[in-house]
């Protein structure tokens, strides 16, 4: 059985800072995602493209950010890397609410005819509006394997508590059942930090979508709340503040070979 084209992705989202003070929580949340060749199939009474409405989905706030074409966008991408065999690109990330989202982090998941993971991108936002890509895929062209870990160095700053060094580990999984996504931290081979988010799915459509928001009311709002709750308590605990540094120029990661 294919994937469906779109879908509401429920997730648990677990979060573990090691050290220098522990720190960790868990929290639900939802997803969209879709199929980006199939982005008109979102529209509907309750969800909108580009325009205001309970629920919406804007390209301003994915790929380039300036409202170009998400699909060119990502399709060019994985081109100019040499990523071949993609048949189509599924988007797991969170909506607009009443006009409004922050997304932490959004995967683009590029598959082949067979519906297995040929690459991934890793959009990652910070709250002072900048964003970067962490590219993800086998150099040698082959699938991407549920159980396999991808290492790519940090290049973008989103925690005021935590340097712009050392390393990321990711694994992934995306198929008929299941999305899992992992991410640890790593510096000096010692971990600092642990994110993991484990997903169950419904059908994107009205009465799902309605059920979301009863679920979870207000959810993108939450995400943004709790961004700033979890930095006041790292910060009361007197873990060392780091202040923003300048973007570097570097805005696509690979992961290593």
């Amino acid at each position: 059985m294919a994937i469906e084209s779109k879908f509401i992705s429920y997730s648990d989202v677990f979060h573990k800072r090691t050290t220098p003070r522990e720190n960790a929580f868990n929290y639900h949340v939802f997803y969209i995602c879709f199929d980006i060749n199939k982005i008109n199939d979102l529209k509907s009474k309750l969800f909108s493209i580009n325009r205001f409405n309970i629920f919406s989905f804007y390209e301003k706030d994915h790929g380039l950010k300036d409202g170009s074409s998400i699909k060119d966008w990502a399709q060019n991408l994985f081109k100019s890397h040499n990523i071949h065999n993609i048949d189509k690109i599924f988007l797991h990330t969170h909506p607009r609410i009443f006009g409004y989202v922050f997304n932490p982090v959004s995967f683009w998941i590029a598959l082949d005819k067979n519906e297995n993971i040929r690459a991934i991108i890793a959009q990652v936002n910070n709250t002072f509006n900048e964003s970067h890509c962490y590219l993800i895929y086998n150099h040698d062209g082959s699938q991407i394997l549920p159980d396999q870990w991808f290492e790519a160095d940090k290049e973008f700053h989103v925690s005021p508590f935590y340097q712009t060094e050392g390393s990321y580990k990711f694994r992934f999984i995306f198929n008929q059942k299941n999305i899992a996504v992992w991410i640890d931290y790593f510096i000096n081979e010692k971990t600092l930090l642990t994110s993991v988010v484990s997903k169950k799915r419904v059908s994107l459509n009205d009465i799902n979508l309605a059920q979301a928001l009863i679920a979870i009311p207000f959810m993108t709002l939450k995400v943004i709340i709790l961004i700033h709750w979890q930095a006041l308590k790292i910060f009361i605990k007197k873990i060392k503040y780091i202040p923003k540094p300048l973007q570097r120029n570097i805005k696509i990661t690979q992961n290593k070979t």
